[in-house]
């Protein structure tokens, strides 16, 4: 399970391409890293299982986030480089998934919560009004880990 959120948030014009980049490099570049190291293993070993990533209802196009155009679109970028893993692992029995949750308060969205435009896009975004404060990818990934040999290779 990879799960990498990072901003900042900035107007298209006002992003500087460093933050871009550190979007792209950890978002993208360093899921398909780990997923590469992990399934390379698991071929190996003739291992099956499962690569889950975590991306963001913002890769989709649930939600129209002002000021995420980097976050956005690395989160966008990592749902193809899933689909395509799952296309090319799936002839050695690899799974290859994303979870794309919404907003929920948590420390690394603290900052956003105080925003106040934030509620005018809650409003147009959110069905229910209500947003969450766990990590419900967390809750989701349950579903999709049947496999304790993945759990011994995070665990080293």
């Amino acid at each position: 399970m990879l799960h990498s959120a990072l901003g900042p948030f900035r107007d298209s014009l006002d992003l500087l391409q460093e933050d871009w980049d550190r979007s792209f490099k950890t978002n993208v570049r360093g899921a398909w890293l780990v997923s590469r190291y992990v399934c390379l293993k698991m071929i190996t070993f003739k291992h099956e299982g499962s690569i889950i990533n975590i991306s963001s209802i913002d890769g989709v196009g649930r939600a129209l986030s002002h000021g995420a155009v980097a976050y956005s679109s690395s989160k966008s970028a990592l749902i193809y480089m899933t689909k395509v893993m799952a296309m090319e692992l799936g002839k050695h029995k690899i799974r290859v998934n994303a979870i794309c949750p919404g907003l929920f308060h948590s420390e690394i969205t603290d900052g956003l919560f105080q925003k106040k435009w934030l509620e005018n896009v809650i409003s147009k975004t959110v069905p229910l009004r209500d947003l969450g404060t766990i990590d419900p990818a967390l809750t989701s990934l349950v579903r999709y880990i049947p496999d304790p040999w993945l759990v011994k290779l995070y665990d080293g």
